[in-house]
């Protein structure tokens, strides 16, 4: 078969199919986009956004939601809201430090929610609930799979 592009003659097993009609793998030049595309700049505003975002969320935090070692269903409910609120704002934070993504973005954010939830019993003075706090434990696992899924 022939390249769309340069028209050379090509086994059918090595074209490559694009938006723009069949190819041979020189003329199509495949890479990765570029919002995947991560230097260590990149990183490095990310990570410091997600942990200025997680301060004051964990100050918040600690005052909305203080560690108890129980929890009620409404109080289950509203840790699982303000999961997914910290998983947004911090998300966000990120993302607008130059809309990258992929997997160490994902990452940083994961643990900035869990900073987040760390300085909640920190500002809260109960960090010896950290193995009983359920509300907690619920509102960090939220917050990191809504960061998480939000910046694939």
């Amino acid at each position: 078969m022939r390249c769309g592009r340069c028209g050379k003659y090509v086994c059918p097993h090595d074209l490559v199919h694009t938006p723009g009609g069949v190819r041979c793998e020189d003329c199509a030049e495949l890479r990765r986009p570029p919002m995947y595309e991560l230097g260590a700049i990149d990183l490095v505003k990310s990570a410091a956004a997600a942990l200025v975002a997680s301060v004051p969320l964990g100050l918040l935090g600690a005052y909305l939601l203080p560690a108890r070692p129980f929890a009620s269903f409404f109080t289950l409910a509203i840790a699982l809201l303000m999961g997914l609120g910290a998983g947004t704002v911090i998300s966000e934070a990120v993302e607008r430090t130059g809309g990258k993504r992929g997997r160490a973005v994902q990452l940083i954010a994961v643990v900035a929610v869990a900073v987040a939830g760390l300085l909640r019993l920190v500002f809260g003075g109960d960090l010896a609930l950290f193995d009983r706090d359920v509300a907690g434990a619920l509102a960090v696992v939220a917050g990191a799979a809504y960061g998480w899924n939000r910046l694939r």
